[in-house]
């Protein structure tokens, strides 16, 4: 079946490279590409391949756009069928085959991540598979039976463009990071959409991170917010409470929200750098 790819990307283009020549490797080969690179159009964040159909757009700003830059790639895919890969991913070689040979109008498709340490000069999986970890707190899920929905993630998964158009999409109204690919997961589950995942998995190459993450603070909490007044319950929970003990932000009872009473310096940041691939 003829499928299309979407990944998004700021400035990752190694990344990038490495994933593209594991889709290069693999068992079945997407008709396009789409990259939607959240960022205006340098040398730097543009790339060329021998034998993958590329369209990169451009969406630039000063936030991470991630629901909207989701929603451009779809719209830029001319096949039934896509495959979102996040441009951290590095694809096991039979991995797209078994995500589009199960993804229909009722079914979601995903696949489990292992953990690289680092970004690899390669993006040959067989060479690199064996430096990945496994996540010590993640429950391995079960393969090719339903899954509860709360275990979806936008990291891969494999959709109909009938699915997508029934869902409504990404919400646009989270901006910046967090709470968007939970609020779709509640959103295909109300339409009684299945999701499950195959018996494949990603590699997850290494970039920056924050544990907790100070350095999404105020998207986090604008998003929480938003997506509780359209849930009833508030995502993202244990960040908000660490937020709360470490005293940037409160949680206002009379308004049920969290409110910022304070912003991280640079410095309250780089101290929560985390070094760990997961």
């Amino acid at each position: 079946m003829p499928f299309s790819i979407v990944t998004l990307v700021k400035g990752r283009k190694k990344q990038l490279e490495n994933m593209l020549q594991s889709i290069r490797q693999s068992s079945v080969k997407p008709e396009e590409v789409i990259i939607v690179w959240m960022e205006a159009q340098t040398e730097q964040s543009t790339v060329e391949d021998p034998e993958l159909l590329l369209k990169q757009v451009y969406l630039a700003g000063h936030h991470l756009p991630l629901s909207e830059a989701r929603n451009l790639g779809f719209k830029q895919a001319t096949n039934d069928l896509i495959v979102f890969l996040d441009v951290d991913c590095i694809c096991g070689p039979r991995l797209l085959e078994k995500l589009i040979a199960k993804a229909d109008d009722k079914t979601i498709t995903s696949a489990p991540a292992r953990y690289l340490p680092f970004v690899p000069l390669s993006g040959d999986y067989c060479m690199v598979a064996k430096s990945a970890c496994t996540h010590p707190k993640r429950v391995s899920l079960e393969t090719n039976t339903p899954l509860p929905y709360k275990n979806f993630w936008s990291l891969v998964f494999a959709i109909t463009t009938e699915t997508f158009n029934l869902i409504g999409g990404f919400d646009e109204n989270f901006t910046g990071y967090g709470g968007e690919d939970t609020d779709f997961a509640e959103r295909f589950n109300q339409k009684g959409i299945r999701f499950i995942f195959v018996d494949d998995e990603v590699l997850h190459q290494y970039h920056h991170k924050y544990m907790p993450p100070l350095n999404y603070l105020e998207a986090i909490v604008d998003n929480a917010n938003y997506f509780n007044r359209k849930h009833d319950y508030f995502p993202m929970y244990r960040w908000l409470q660490t937020f709360c003990d470490m005293g940037y932000i409160t949680y206002k009872q009379d308004q049920n929200i969290f409110e910022t009473i304070a912003l991280p310096s640079q410095k309250d940041i780089n101290s929560t750098l985390s070094t760990l691939p997961y």
